[in-house]
């Protein structure tokens, strides 16, 4: 594979402009420049750990940022890595490890392996805590996929109460490696989330039908651990069938972020045998949309879900695209935009790339 990319010398300007019609009832506009992207030399160990897996990023402020890995204590035990990384308004610049913080247990000791699959972390600055998921553990009795509050060190503080439709069961509950991948904050005390995969009785896994495959974006009250909302989200079908034609398909959801008052940022990602990756980042009203807290099953059943609109298409760029699965705003840029980052998983595979892509966004606060 090749490692070197020529970026490309004029930014790619994608305008959104926003008009009336049946999904998209909005009349504000944004912006969305795509600026560079580099990869993360994943060739060394970082205190003794093998680096890799960077499946979700968030900001700590300045030019920190935290990382966390999708390692289930498989290849070193499970971490997160707190990185500095130097940007302008013409590209990333450099960066640098500079500490990690290994997970624990509620009894304060790493994780064994398979019992932690941690795919998304968030900073709360009030608190000075991470929020992290985990998908669930591989373990012979299934750990359910949860949400925990940790320290600076990795120790156990608290966990969100999860409702009990989000648990692995034979015939209802989430799918395998499709439990949570997402998190993001509304305010110090309302945090959303969602699955990855549809639950199994909500609707099938994506395939290449057009069709429902609802899964729920889930607002929740984590001061008082009440769910506030929950709401059907209907990921894309795929375009292209694999090669060979029972190759591996799959397109999810890895990250979500809060926008403002009834608007979330959703991320697609799909992978095809033979075809290749695709990334997309929709942004979604949940406005009209049906409160499906109290459904106990979408299959069959009646609902608005939310609308959703394309705003960014990674394939626009001619550049390789990896495993993109985790974003965050960054510091602003001089002229006031918004800096965008996002980090792919090498899933540890010396084919792969942990990427590192910059945009810069106007038109949102």
């Amino acid at each position: 594979m090749l490692k070197h990319f020529i970026y490309c010398l004029i930014p790619i300007v994608i305008f959104i402009a926003c008009s009336k019609s049946s999904s998209d009832e909005s009349d504000s506009s944004t912006s969305i420049q795509y600026i560079n992207k580099i990869t993360i030399n994943n060739n060394k160990l970082k205190d003794s750990t093998v680096l890799g897996g960077l499946s979700s990023i968030d900001y700590l402020g300045g030019n920190q940022f935290v990382f966390i890995s999708d390692d289930r204590s498989e290849y070193s035990p499970a971490r997160i890595y707190e990185m500095e990384v130097n940007f302008n308004a013409d590209g990333i610049l450099n960066y640098n490890f500079d500490k990690t913080v290994f997970l624990k247990n509620r009894g304060g000791i790493s994780f064994e392996k398979n019992e932690l699959d941690p795919e998304s972390i968030r900073y709360r600055a009030s608190s000075d805590t991470y929020f992290y998921t985990s998908e669930g553990g591989r373990t012979e009795e299934w750990i359910n996929p949860f949400i925990w509050e940790i320290d600076r060190e990795g120790e156990f503080i608290n966990t969100l109460t999860i409702p009990g439709i989000f648990q692995f069961n034979n015939v209802r509950g989430v799918r395998e490696n499709g439990g949570f991948e997402s998190l993001s904050f509304e305010n110090d005390t309302i945090i959303w989330y969602a699955n990855e995969l549809p639950l199994k009785e909500d609707g099938k896994v994506p395939g290449f039908e057009v069709g429902n495959y609802p899964i729920r974006l889930v607002r929740q009250d984590i001061k008082n651990n009440v769910v506030l909302n929950q709401y059907a989200y209907n990921v894309s079908s795929l375009k292209k069938k694999p090669d060979p034609k029972d190759g591996f398909f799959i397109n999810s959801v890895p990250e979500i972020l809060f926008i403002d008052e009834n608007k979330l940022w959703v991320l697609e990602r799909s992978y095809t045998t033979g075809v290749g990756n695709f990334v997309k980042l929709f942004e979604v009203e949940t406005e009209n949309a049906t409160d499906v807290k109290s459904f106990k099953a979408l299959a069959e059943t009646d609902y608005s879900p939310v609308s959703k609109k394309l705003i960014l298409d990674f394939s626009d760029f001619n550049q390789r695209i990896d495993n993109i699965e985790g974003m965050t705003f960054g510091p602003d840029f001089p002229d006031g935009s918004k800096s965008l980052l996002f980090v792919s998983d090498d899933n540890f595979n010396a084919e792969q790339e942990s990427q590192l892509w910059l945009f810069s966004v106007q038109g949102i606060d």
